[in-house]
This record gives structure tokens, sequence and C-alpha cells, in this order.
């Protein structure tokens, strides 16, 4: 008895060990799709991908180099090449400007069979010249973009977005997902759904606002137009340089205020509001919170 309860005690474990080895892909597929085209500054890289993360570095060499890096891992070879064979690209230029569009394939109605890209992974890397602008469009995945003189403009479903240092205007709107920024000499306009929104600091004038998440800014210079600063659940937090001019009008709805350029703090239990002139005064820079805090900080 001892020797058959020893013997199914060895099987039982055996199964054990076999079952997730037999269950773990043991077929992979994987390719990099490159592209290289010549243009001259002030060009604009368009990139338009449904899923898969984006990261966009700068050189100093007149050149626009693009790849795609594919990998899959199935339970066998065949089904592996054959759910890579399901994805599409193109990478195209337009004059000055480049294109860059990545899908997962469309079934009979026109619509992305997105259930069935499981194990399927996509990282887009492009290199432009330090003056070229940047549009991007993302379903899902993350994006990165180096220092850069020029404009970018971008929207993701869900993802987090990270800036260098740029030069021109930005305008950013994301589903859900940290909104990173170095630094912006130019204006700059955000909206994410969900996420906290962290700008290094900024020349021009601000409309940053988030659904969910903190709000924290840096102005550096004199704007010449209104900023705006606002979450509907977290704080909103704005580093004035000594020098800028502002009116200001900051309000939370549930939570605390505080102003370090004197401006009285006034409200009734949890419902903070200060507003009036900063250094006499100039474009109007509005706080708003919903639950949270508001806070003014000299830099």
């Amino acid at each position: 008895m001892k020797t058959r309860t020893r013997i199914l005690a060895l099987s039982v474990l055996a199964l054990a060990v076999a079952l997730p080895a037999l269950a773990s892909p043991i077929g992979t597929a994987r390719d990099t799709v490159k592209r290289s085209f010549s243009v001259r500054p002030g060009g604009t890289l368009m990139v338009d991908v449904d899923f898969g993360n984006v990261t966009i570095e700068t050189a100093t060499d007149g050149m626009v180099r693009v790849e795609i890096d594919r990998l899959t891992e199935q339970r066998n070879e065949d089904e592996a090449k054959r759910l890579l064979s399901r994805h599409e690209w193109r990478i195209d230029q337009d004059g000055n400007d480049v294109v860059v569009e990545s899908r997962f394939d469309r079934d009979s109605d026109g619509f992305f069979r997105r259930g069935h890209r499981a194990g399927l992974r996509i990282q887009v890397r492009v290199i432009v010249p330090t003056n070229y602008n940047v549009d991007f469009k993302t379903g899902a995945g993350n994006v990165s973009v180096a220092d850069l003189r020029g404009n970018v403009s971008g929207t993701t479903g869900a993802g987090n977005i990270e800036l260098g240092e740029i030069t021109g205007d930005v305008e950013i709107r994301s589903g859900s997902g940290n909104v990173d920024v170095v630094g912006v000499d130019g204006r700059v306009e955000v909206n994410s759904g969900a996420g906290n929104v962290t700008l290094g600091y900024v020349t021009g004038e601000v409309h940053a606002n988030t659904g969910a998440g903190n709000v924290i800014a840096r102005i550096t210079e004199q704007p010449r137009g209104g900023s705006l600063l606002e979450s509907g659940a977290g704080s909103v937090t704005v580093f004035l340089a000594e020098n800028v001019g502002v009116d200001v009008d900051a309000h939370a709805s549930v939570g605390s205020a505080s102003c370090d350029f004197g401006l009285r703090v006034s409200g009734k239990w949890m419902s903070k509001t200060f507003e009036g002139e900063v250094n006499g005064g100039g474009p109007a820079l509005t706080m708003r919170s919903g639950v949270g805090n508001v806070a003014l900080r000299r830099l």
C-alpha cells in the first residue's frame, strides 16, 4: 500500500511540473522593420498606432529613422508566425513629413480584432532631427519624446506620456495615464481623464486639466495669456517665479488653500479660496480643485 501511495504521489508531482511547461509558449516569432528618410528641419513626424510603446529620440544628421520591433510568443512556431502576419504597418514619406502607422488586422466588417492579439508586443522607435514637429496618436501604450525644437501634439487612450525639454507649443490629450514634461518654452495644453500632470517649467500660458490626479506646474516667465489649472480629485500646485505678475483666482471645493505671496485665504469649513494681484497683476491664473488642495508657491 505504501509503495502504491508513493507511486501515486510521484505521478501527481510529475504532472504538476509538466502542466506549466505544456501551457507555456514554446513558439516565438520576432522581426524588426526599418526605414530611413532624408528630411529638412521643420517637418512633422506623424505616428498612429493602436497599441504598443512609442519612443521618439533626436539626432543632428537630417534623417528620420524608424524601427518597428514586433515580438510574439505562442504555443507553437506556426501560430506565432500567423499572429505576427496579422499585424499591419505603414512607413511612408510625404514631402518633408514622415508617417508611421501600426495596426492589428481588421475583420470583414473593418473592426480591429483586439481580443485576438494576446501575446503580441509592439515597440515603435523613431529618431528625428532636433528641429522637427511630432504628432502622435496611440490607443494603448506609453509615449516618450526626447528634447525637441518643435511643436508636440498627441492623443493616447491609455498610457503614460513623457516629454523632454520642448521649444515650441505642447498639446496633449490622454484618456488615462500620467503626463510628465521636463519643460516647455511655449504654450501648454494638457487634458487627462485620470493621471497626474507634472510640468517641470513653462514659459508661456498653461491649460492643464485632469479628472483624477495632481497637477504641478512651474511658471518661470511672464505669460502673455491666461492660465487655467484644475483637477476634479487631486491637488493643484503652481510654483511662480518672483518677477511674474498675474491675477490669481484659486479655489478648493473640498480641501485646503495656501499662498506664499500674501493673498488672504478665506472660506468656510473645507472650502477655501484666495484671490488677488501678484507682482502688480497680469494675465489670469486660475486654479481649481474639486477634492484636493490648491497652493501657490514661490519658485
